[in-house]
């Protein structure tokens, strides 16, 4: 039975260590049968771990940074999985497990200190784990990681980091985080620890070869990072596990130009995995031999994003679109949205019509949007007074209903959506032209990487985005009017730049309890009200698909991590 994190949770997670000669092969105590590839017999007996070898992943998009706190996009946690490590991270069950810390802290075990509004959380790291370098890792690493968040300008976001006063460091090993208020998340608040060491005296991390090269403390470290061709990362001699793991001696992560070029290099033998198939890719491999789907269901929702401001560089979040403030509009493209045609057409059904940006979890949201009506689409527009033209474009005022639709480039899935869509929005007379941009650029994370979502810069854009099993992170940077983006302040993430009080409130509730039940009817009631603006379209929640070679074992399903979050289990099986 899956649990999830209450007040009081003592996480458990036992670790098995392989107890092994150098080199030898074995097989774990404990461990499961091989996967298969799919529609095949398993093996009668799971095979012996073969050490060494070298991994190659396919990847269809190239990380524009690998530095922590300026990354946005998931490709680089695809890559930092086997690199940057933090204090915890969820299991498949959706309970935190500590990774760098001995345990996690809670009220019940003594960790978690509550004083009239505020809260004190202590952390206590494993003794004995390095930095890749050899450097001690310790409690001033946790502190500097804060700082850094909160210091740096080109920062991603600082969701958790801006809601800590101070963090003493009593002894090496021990970090007490002071909070200005009760923060419930708190416990994935350190997932990607910086080293102090390395850092500390540098003005600017964005120019130095930290964001190609991060130094972490997890099985592998980045020792090539080549633009848009690839990155290599070789075992770690200082990994607390070593030298029983990580049992590959590299992974290197190919860049190719689109998943298609990734399936046909999977399929050739080229490649022993790829990240992050379609629906259709996943049914093609299925039926291949020697080669293994991995479905996990999880959090990941593709959306269409509306921006309600001005499109323009640096825009005015107080100002109004001349299209779409008009609340009229946006409903008028929900309602000529075939959500679930799309998912029958382009998903062959491996999908599920969106609700919410939490789909799955102890707080997840399922209330469905409105569906699929045309004629209601057009009546909503005559009402509004948008009257369509000689072109069949409407216009009102003297504004011609002509919009904008970005997505990223070499998305096959995401190019056949935009095609169904622009053709449903123009025949209730919305005319859309597609500006698609490379990943490295729309989801760049910063205003010097010409984000167009922390700039401003679009109408409609289409991505996904997946929030961990407490979606707090999620909702309050991209929904609370606090983190809506400016040129002062990139940080934020509430890109359709919806500003509504009582959204508000609601996301300040849930953060401010540790009441699981108060915080879940929180977060109920302000994506309740998100829903209402519609600024955005959830078109479909999707499994995580990715492909691999049958003689590449040691992959774990996990619902709330990504494909390569057990990177020092994986292993190549000889032919």
């Amino acid at each position: 039975m899956k649990r999830t994190w209450r007040t009081g949770l003592v996480a458990a997670a036992a670790t098995a260590i392989v107890a092994t000669a150098c080199g030898a092969s074995t097989t774990p105590s404990g461990a499961s049968p091989a996967p298969t590839a799919a529609g095949k017999p398993a093996a009668a007996a799971t095979p012996a771990i073969t050490r060494g070898g070298a991994a190659i992943v396919a990847i269809w998009q190239f990380p524009a940074t690998l530095s922590p706190h300026y990354a946005n996009q998931t490709v680089t946690q695809i890559v930092n999985y086997g690199v940057v490590e933090g204090l915890a991270q969820t299991a498949d069950s959706g309970e935190y497990v500590p990774i760098l810390a001995k345990s996690i802290p809670t009220v019940t075990n003594g960790g978690v200190t509550v004083t009239g509004t505020k809260m004190d959380v202590k952390w206590e790291l494993k003794p004995g784990i390095k930095w890749s370098d050899g450097t001690p890792l310790t409690s001033a690493d946790i502190k500097f990681t804060w700082e850094i968040w909160m210091k740096d300008p080109k920062v991603n976001t600082r969701t958790g980091f801006d809601q800590i006063e101070a963090i003493d460091t009593p002894n090496e090993l021990t970090a007490v985080v002071k909070y200005k208020m009760i923060y419930a998340p708190y416990p994935l608040n350190f997932s990607d620890l910086m080293p102090k060491h390395l850092l500390e005296k540098e003005a600017d991390v964005s120019k130095t070869d930290y964001v190609r090269r991060p130094l972490g403390t997890g099985p592998f470290k980045v020792v090539e990072f080549k633009t848009d061709d690839s990155i290599t990362l070789e075992k770690n001699p200082n990994y607390r596990d070593a030298p029983e793991k990580p049992y590959l001696d590299k992974v290197i992560f190919k860049s190719t130009p689109s998943v298609q070029a990734a399936m046909a290099q999977l399929k050739a033998g080229e490649v022993h995995a790829v990240w992050n198939l379609t629906a259709d890719q996943a049914v093609d491999l299925e039926k291949v031999q020697g080669l293994v789907v991995q479905s996990v269901p999880g959090p990941t929702v593709e959306r269409i994003e509306m921006n309600t401001a001005q499109n323009k560089e640096g825009t005015d979040p107080n100002s109004k679109h001349p299209v779409l403030s008009d609340m009229e509009v946006r409903k008028a493209l929900l309602y000529a949205t075939p959500k679930q045609q799309i998912i029958d057409k382009i998903f062959f059904g491996k999908a599920k019509e969106g609700t919410s940006p939490v789909s799955q979890g102890w707080a997840a949201y399922k209330v469905p949007q409105e569906g699929y009506d045309p004629k209601k689409a057009n009546e909503t527009l005559d009402k509004a007074g948008w009257a369509k033209g000689a072109d069949g474009i409407r216009a009102k005022g003297g504004v011609r209903a002509s919009l904008t639709y970005a997505t990223t480039t070499g998305d096959a899935t995401r190019e056949k959506v935009q095609q169904v869509l622009v053709d449903e929005w123009k025949a209730v007379g919305i005319e859309v032209r597609i500006q698609n941009q490379p990943s490295s650029v729309l989801l760049a994370g910063s205003c010097t990487g010409k984000d167009p979502r922390k700039l401003g810069t679009f109408d409609l854009l289409q991505y996904a985005s997946s929030p961990g099993i407490d979606p707090h992170a999620t909702v309050f940077q991209r929904y609370h009017s606090k983190n809506i983006p400016t040129l002062a302040n990139c940080a934020g993430q509430n890109y359709t730049r919806v500003k509504v009080p009582e959204i508000d409130k609601a996301i300040d509730e849930a953060g401010a309890t540790l009441d699981l039940e108060k915080r879940k009817a929180a977060y109920q009631t302000a994506l309740k009200l998100l829903n209402d603006q519609v600024v955005i379209i959830w078109l479909y929640d999707r499994a995580d698909l990715d492909g691999r070679q049958e003689i590449m074992r040691g992959w774990e399903p996990n619902a709330w991590q990504r494909f390569s979050w057990n990177i020092q289990n994986w292993w190549l099986a000889k032919k």
